[in-house]
């Protein structure tokens, strides 16, 4: 894929050099969209077609958040230089590399091979966010994010509908869609790597670049290198105490996240056990219900985000969100002879909430970052998902044990409200701030 070179010294410049990111953006969403419509319905897969125990459906969920850590890394790393590098090989291996699903036989080759993914999807996001600070206006970020969000959802909805077809005629018809999702999937960090930047980016780490020394290892090298894989969380942490805001945005980011990813092991096994849903009604209401919602509210949030701020909409979306468990507790008594009506009514709730939340999950960093540095605050926001996906599941598989699903979906309730009130404390914080301006 051939690009123009940008030269944003005039104005003429810096719009051809968005319009030409927003039409290759918008592109590489639709195959973002085809590849996460798979990716979502992996701990579903293992349930349902490999007949993994719980423990592992809530390991191989873990191993996704956690994987997030690195995005520390690759954040750093490609604000170093080497973009494109970074992310065609992370395309590569987070996403070509189910093809090798065809030779999956058990749930634990399966959960090894997406431990190898997840440890490569947080490579996506500092990429993106760097690009859409340096090549999207300001004023213009939320309602791009919002249009890309319609495009990889309505994507999203559309390929569930087939995914859900073809796992009910075989469940073992997931090794050959997967092998396909991977080869399309990758066309997202392909694209994204083509991109160019403008002459006028900024992007650097701002105080010490994560480098890896070089083989073979000596003592003295062994000990540059665990100063290495140090250096990106001291400097997380100094982030924070310099900009107390976007430690405090990130703080109800991690109230909300628990309480989300306990859900994340739990829910997959409610539907297969509990209301005994097959995979075509597991995909309209995981996929198809929640994805078009999304879609079609997103352009709408993205609009609200540039017109007010992050903090203020996250503080709703957590209260709408709280909605989501509290359907699911409800599901059984409210449709006991269809609770598949429960599971709808849910992810159609969920749909708002996440509408909101997916914005500034994705983009909302962007308000607190310094000029070229999107990318490395999102990489911080990004890993801080591995802190919480490392607490939540455990957490909702535990309470799952030993108390039952209700109990997991009440207790997350509380906790999204909680989210909800800290992130309105925040916001009336930064209205009385004259010197804090989004």
């Amino acid at each position: 894929m051939k690009t123009p070179a940008a030269n944003p010294s005039s104005d003429s410049s810096v719009i051809s050099l968005e319009k030409l990111t927003i039409r290759w953006y918008l592109l590489g969403t639709f195959f973002q969209g085809i590849w996460n419509s798979g990716y979502i319905l992996f701990p579903f897969v293992l349930g349902k077609s490999l007949a993994a125990p719980g423990w592992l459906v809530t390991l191989a969920v873990t191993l996704e958040t956690t994987g997030m850590l690195a995005a520390l890394y690759w954040g750093q790393l490609m604000v170093s230089g080497g973009r494109r590098r970074w992310l065609f090989w992370g395309g590569i291996w987070g996403r070509a590399i189910m093809v090798l699903t065809l030779l999956v036989h058990g749930p634990y080759q399966f959960t090894i091979l997406i431990g190898v993914v997840h440890l490569f999807a947080a490579l996506v996001y500092p990429a993106q966010n760097g690009i859409l600070q340096a090549n999207i206006r300001r004023e213009r970020r939320g309602k791009v994010f919002g249009w890309g969000a319609l495009v990889q959802n309505l994507t999203l909805g559309l390929t569930s509908l087939f995914l859900g077809r073809l796992l009910d005629q075989d469940p073992g018809n997931f090794r050959g869609v997967y092998a396909v999702l991977g080869v399309l999937g990758f066309a997202y960090p392909l694209i994204l790597s083509r991109l160019p930047r403008p002459q006028s980016d900024t992007s650097h780490d701002p105080v010490t670049v994560f480098a890896v020394p070089r083989l073979p290892l000596g003592p003295v090298r062994l000990n540059r290198l665990a100063g290495a894989l140090i250096t990106p969380f001291r400097e997380a942490l100094n982030t924070f105490r310099i900009d107390r805001d976007f430690a405090w945005f990130e703080g109800n980011f991690m109230i909300y996240g628990v309480a989300y990813m306990m859900l994340v092991p739990v829910v997959p096994l409610f539907f297969i056990r509990e209301l005994n849903l097959s995979y075509q009604q597991i995909s309209s209401a995981r996929l198809l219900i929640a994805s078009v919602g999304v879609a079609l509210l997103s352009p709408l949030v993205g609009k609200m985000m540039d017109r007010f701020n992050p903090v203020r909409l996250s503080t709703v979306s957590y209260a709408v969100v709280s909605l989501y468990p509290a359907s699911l507790a409800l599901a059984v008594l409210l449709f006991p002879e269809q609770p598949v009506l429960g599971a709808y009514l849910a992810f159609a709730v969920y749909s708002v909430g996440m509408s909101g939340v997916n914005v500034t999950w994705n983009i909302g960093s962007i308000a607190f970052a310094p000029d070229g540095q999107g990318g490395y605050y999102q990489g911080i926001h990004v890993a801080m998902v591995g802190i919480r996906g490392f607490l939540g599941p455990a957490i909702g598989f535990t309470v799952l044990k030993f108390l039952g699903y209700r109990e997991v979906f009440l207790l997350a309730v509380v906790i999204f409200l909680l989210a909800s009130l800290s992130s309105f404390g925040l916001d009336r914080k930064m209205r009385a701030d004259p010197d804090r301006t989004f």
